[in-house]
């Protein structure tokens, strides 16, 4: 599923309306938009919730073709139109205009507020027309995009409307799947008004993108046959017991032959039985937190075809030192989260430019801003570019972690947006820092594509859970349980 941006959307459509005509397309936009609605519903009275420019344009022509059949439409105009051709079809238009909005007369509202265009904070009246349609408990199909939400960051302008239904023209757009857009509606329709293809697009990851990624499993094989992953993880601050065990069983349930879970000495204890077909092993520490040691790390990098490290080990020069050893003497996936990313912000992120091994950054957010010295605020805002030009510029692969979950190596990029609020809890994101460490041992894809698999099993895990249960009750070790069946389903293809 491909995904395009307001500003490319802008630029094609352009291009259609000069071969096309702008007010054809708008009426051939309004007519599918108008089948769509009628295969969903069958109403009796519509409002029409209109905007000054394009989008309401297309309203009223489905509001036109509503009224030829017998259905009563009425329309509530916030601003006076401003846009030539729906001047046009408001001229056409034969319905009631209404300056106050009774809700209990409406069984559907057709948001025509505002399209792709919208780059701004609505005014008053706007707010209050969408906190009033969102409250009103009436079904909302929305055209294009669910007014008050930036088409390219999903950002909200101050609010948006929730919909039961967008139809969208062409294509999704990349707003949808980030941030407040992905709250703006529930199920989307695409129609086509013969659009030439975009230049750029942003790839939406679905399960058939993983279709023959998992290899053969031959009964003729051994433990050794299907690799090595190693965990680097903990301190006396954060022992997380139960945490990081359940990290390294993700990762062995990725199809690996063996897992190791490398920790502090003095924490083996706790560690050593918590799972036992986990390979527990010890590291030297200063008070319990990592000290660099590089016999230990040739023999960590013998024993691996993935390592990932940060975990709950705390900022620290050894751990910077450790994770540059790493770099300069390791040749398979190093996967960094965490404090290993904290401690690459405080120490310098120049020893990522000279790096012998493949490497994985899966920061969220807040991480995101300390290693880019940019605020969230403006990282949403830009989440697309910024995140391309940092894995480009460091030519690492970035998994920036959010609502939806980024995925770019600097040359492709893509989204994850499979998951849900039972995600929000702390140590979720180890559990995918798990998943990915067994992927990138048991499996030969590319860096990118096999980020976006471990983003997927990480989601759709939480997805399948929340099925039957509560998303507030979603906890880590239930979303494992979940990781057979989401790569039973990948498997079947």
């Amino acid at each position: 599923m491909e995904l395009i941006t307001k500003e490319e959307m802008k630029r094609i459509d352009s291009n259609t309306c000069k071969i096309s005509g702008s007010y054809n397309l708008m009426e051939s936009a309004g007519n599918k938009m108008y089948k769509i609605i009628k295969k969903y519903y069958s109403p009796k009275n519509v409002l029409l919730a209109l905007g000054t420019g394009g989008n309401a344009g297309d309203a009223l022509v489905v509001g036109r073709l509503l009224l030829n059949d017998n259905i009563n439409v009425d329309a509530y105009i916030v601003d006076e139109i401003k846009n030539a051709d729906a001047i046009m079809n408001l001229n056409k238009f034969n319905g009631n205009i209404v300056e106050e909005i009774n809700y209990s007369k409406y069984d559907l509202i057709i948001d025509g507020l505002y399209g792709i265009g919208l780059n701004r904070l609505l005014s008053t009246a706007y707010i209050n027309l969408i906190n009033d349609m969102n409250n009103s408990n009436i079904d909302i199909i929305s055209l294009d995009i669910p007014s008050g939400i930036d088409a390219s960051t999903g950002i909200s302008y101050g609010a948006f409307v929730k919909s039961k239904l967008c139809i969208t023209v062409e294509y999704l757009k990349t707003g949808m799947f980030l941030n407040d857009g992905l709250d703006s509606y529930q199920k989307y329709e695409i129609i086509s008004v013969g659009m030439e293809k975009p230049n750029d697009l942003i790839h939406s990851f679905e399960i058939e993108d993983f279709k023959n990624m998992f290899p053969e499993r031959l009964r003729n094989t051994n433990k050794g046959s299907f690799h090595k992953a190693s965990i680097m993880a903990g301190s006396k601050d954060y022992p997380g017991a139960s945490k990081i065990s359940y990290l390294a069983l993700a990762s062995f349930k990725m199809g690996v032959g063996f897992q190791n879970l490398f920790v502090p000495e003095s924490l083996y204890n706790i560690y050593c039985l918590a799972n036992p077909e986990i390979i527990t092993n010890k590291l030297s520490e200063i008070d319990g937190h990592i000290k660099y040691n590089e016999e230990e790390l040739n023999q960590i990098i013998k024993r691996s075809d993935a390592i990932s490290i940060g975990m709950g080990m705390t900022v620290s020069e050894d751990l910077y030192q450790t994770i540059k050893y790493l770099l300069l003497n390791y040749d398979k996936k190093l996967i960094i989260d965490a404090d290993g990313l904290n401690t690459l912000s405080k120490y310098g992120l120049d020893i990522l430019m000279n790096k012998k091994c493949d490497v994985i950054l899966t920061p969220h957010l807040k991480e995101f801003e300390r290693l880019t010295g940019i605020n969230v605020d403006d990282i949403k805002s830009n989440q697309l570019n910024i995140s391309l030009d940092f894995a480009k510029k460091y030519n690492v692969t970035l998994i920036l972690k959010s609502s939806s979950i980024i995925i770019t190596d600097g040359k492709n990029i893509g989204i994850s947006n499979y998951g849900n609020s039972g995600l929000a809890k702390a140590g979720s994101g180890d559990s995918l820092t798990g998943i990915l460490t067994g992927l990138f041992a048991y499996l030969s894809n590319s860096t990118y594509n096999i980020s976006a698999l471990g983003a997927y099993i990480f989601g759709m895990s939480a997805e399948t859970l929340a099925i039957k249960n509560p998303e507030e009750t979603i906890t880590i070790t239930e979303i494992i349980k979940m990781i057979p069946k989401i790569i039973t389903k990948i498997k079947s293809l």
